[in-house]
């Protein structure tokens, strides 16, 4: 809870410094709802689509958030994501209900060392996320064909390059401090630069175990590695686990459904019958809801997961996961 409060406060501070004072919350989306009443939810809600919020106050507005999913389930929502932006700068909210398709993953146990990176790659680490946060408002495309992500935003671009150059001289240590940091901040940066270094087995495999470590941001960084090199090649995913991420399309951690999503994509492109069949015994109802949210980037992944499972055909997937999101999910049930 600690790092995610500390990960608002990131991004709150990065808004106000850009003289966002205040916010328009474009969307409230849920997931995890399956037996929970969400119309009464809504009605409860302090926050409203459509309104206006001042930022110094969006900690009150989450206690208030969680306030009122307590009032109608009798416990607090699994999680509370804040974001920014939509395709108009403004800000949306997930919410986690604690419903039946929602639970909490098994992860690895936090490791002890004092190893950490030198001062000068924390620093590079940072930049190139406060960056990323200009580049996503902007709405910069991204190359991922090299197997490791390069933004279309200049600035952005050359800290990404510059991180490509250290982990390929350096991708012992990033592993090293990614399995035995203690410091959750310095495993967040090993995440993110192994996604960098030389394409191998190793480094497929320290971020499938990275993938369920105990901090959010970890998981976050190595996973969205991993789906990044999964799209570069058809031979690197065929190297990564599907079944290890099917659960997290259940997780009551918005992040994981979001990621284990985006990773499973790729990873179902191939149209393999048995994962296709077991990723429908395990997480039908999370990606229906998923495939519900008014994010497009969002709920892209789950709608092509559905149909791939519903048998419809790739270049006509493209079209209906943008244009009929119905069409997929009445397929999806028809080919139960």
């Amino acid at each position: 809870m600690k790092t995610k409060l500390t990960a608002l406060i990131a991004l709150l501070a990065y808004a106000v410094g850009a003289n966002a004072q205040n916010v328009k919350i474009a969307f409230i989306d849920y997931y995890g709802t399956k037996q929970v009443d969400v119309g009464k939810v809504k009605s409860l809600m302090p926050v409203h689509e459509g309104d206006t919020v001042s930022l110094d106050k969006f900690p009150y507005w989450i206690l208030e958030m969680k306030s009122a999913v307590e009032r109608v389930t009798g416990k607090e929502p699994t999680d509370v994501a804040p974001g920014c932006c939509d395709q108009n700068g403004d800000w949306y909210v997930y919410i986690g209900l604690p419903g039946t398709n929602a639970q909490p993953l098994q992860y690895n146990v936090a490791p002890t060392a004092k190893i950490r990176f030198p001062p000068a790659v924390e620093k590079l680490y940072q930049e190139a996320t406060d960056l990323n946060e200009e580049a996503v408002k902007a709405q910069a495309i991204e190359d991922r064909t090299k197997g490791y992500a390069l933004s279309a935003y200049p600035a952005l671009r050359e800290k990404q390059l510059a991180i490509r150059h250290y982990a390929m001289r350096h991708s012992t240590l990033i592993r090293r401090v990614l399995s035995e940091a203690y410091e959750a901040e310095q495993r967040s940066i090993a995440a993110q630069f192994l996604g960098y270094a030389p394409q191998s087995y190793t480094q497929i495999q320290s971020l499938v175990s990275a993938s369920h470590d105990p901090i959010e941001s970890v998981r976050n960084n190595a996973i969205r590695a991993l789906g990044v090199l999964a799209e570069s090649s058809p031979s690197i995913a065929r190297q990564i686990p599907a079944e290890k991420f099917i659960l997290m399309l259940n997780s009551d951690i918005w992040t994981d459904r979001n990621k284990g999503s985006l990773l499973l994509n790729s990873l179902t492109v191939a149209r393999d019958r048995q994962l296709l069949a077991l990723i429908r015994a395990q997480a039908s109802d999370s990606l229906l809801e998923m495939a519900l949210w008014r994010s497009y980037g969002h709920a892209y992944y789950a709608r092509m997961i559905l149909g791939r499972i519903a048998g419809i055909e790739e270049k006509e997937l493209q079209k209906l996961a943008k244009d009929d999101v119905n069409a997929i999910i009445a397929a999806f049930v028809a080919s139960h």
